[in-house]
């Protein structure tokens, strides 16, 4: 069982400790390994994430901002084309009241807002530490592996295992899987120069056993209102993108409305949003009607992490983002072009 805290104060020093020691502690990794001893590792560490059961306490910690975060997952077998069946819940334990639940099907961000619930539908249903794709094994294509020392998180033991680049495309990944399951019990992105970048790690984890089940009256507060749907397909596609980045491949193209405009900025508020992937990297694509004409613009978080370009393609402006290099970001959007058949959006 979970050891009980005296105070919430307690687990967030405990947490800080915890972010801090992720930040010093040595990686010294051997070779590389093999392609296949590679993607074996690769993908016992997505199957774990996927297909063990598990509830605990994480810390995602990106630049001085630090959150802590509850997380149950329940495995409930598997579908008929073999996919694994199951459903996360993670809560915000500071700040804002939040609650995400991940299914098959798709994710719901439940907020307490003014006293009122509000449900969102979300495009991404990965976390922490459910980082790695299904299909972890072909990563072994983009990223080599190399095997660390053993560790200790949240008083389990486990294996440090580097994921990095073998191109200037993408971040690289430091993880610690459990050595019995294989499950992350800790993950750091680091850039091309082994910076963290961004970081998460288990306070508190209870692996195996069969997690609390829900109870229908508290499933029923995720049900979706009957209301137009923010998120929809798109129909005519106004640009393309040639020339992405290696192993790059689009995964999502959607039309969705943002939240927080008003007006005559409401006219336009609904959005073109692509996701392109590697599997372990994700890159945005925001197309919307350009009211004037745009220069383009570069941009950067302050820890680095994301980064941003701004362009004009034809009447549409264009927003790529996403936590990956410079390089990556550039050369999708230097690729964008409108289709030769596409008219006007405006």
């Amino acid at each position: 069982m979970m050891r009980r805290h005296r105070s919430w104060r307690d687990l967030g020093l405990r947490a800080a400790g915890l972010s801090a020691a992720l930040l010093t502690l040595p990686v010294q990794a051997a070779d590389p390994l093999s392609t296949h001893d590679a993607a074996t590792w690769l993908q016992r560490m997505s199957d774990a994430a996927r297909n063990v059961a598990y509830e605990g306490v994480f810390v995602v910690q990106h630049g001085s901002a630090m959150q802590t975060l509850s997380i149950v997952n329940r495995p409930f077998g598997s579908t008929k084309e073999g996919r694994a069946e199951r459903e996360s819940r993670l809560a915000a334990m500071d700040g804002a009241q939040r609650e995400v639940r991940c299914t098959q099907s798709g994710s719901i961000t439940r907020v307490m807002e003014g006293g009122q619930i509000k449900l969102e539908k979300r495009l991404n249903s990965r976390h922490f530490p459910d980082l790695l794709p299904p299909n972890a094994a072909a990563l072994a294509n983009w990223y080599s592996v190399k095997l660390g020392e053993l560790a200790r998180v949240a008083g389990l033991d486990c294996r440090q295992v580097e994921i990095l680049p073998k191109d200037p495309y993408r971040w690289g990944y430091v993880l610690c899987a459990d050595k019995d399951s294989g499950l992350p019990l800790k993950a750091m992105m680091i850039n091309e120069a082994g910076l963290p970048l961004m970081q998460y790690a288990f306070a508190e984890i209870r692996i195996g056993g069969s997690p609390k089940v829900e109870s229908q009256s508290s499933r029923d507060t995720w049900r979706m209102p009957a209301q137009p749907a923010s998120v929809r397909p798109i129909g005519i596609e106004t640009v393309s993108v040639k020339n992405l980045p290696p192993g790059f491949s689009r995964i999502a193209a959607v039309k969705r409305t943002l939240p927080n405009r008003s007006g005559r900025a409401r006219m336009s508020s609904e959005v073109e949003h692509w996701v392109f992937s590697d599997g372990l990297t994700h890159i945005s694509l925001f197309l919307e009607p350009a009211t004037r004409p745009i220069a383009s613009v570069r941009g950067q978080s302050k820890q680095g992490m994301i980064n941003m370009v701004t362009r004009q393609v034809g009447p549409m402006q264009a927003t790529i983002l996403g936590d990956a290099p410079w390089v990556a970001i550039e050369a999708i959007a230097m690729g964008l072009e409108m289709r030769p058949d596409a008219g006007d959006p405006r």
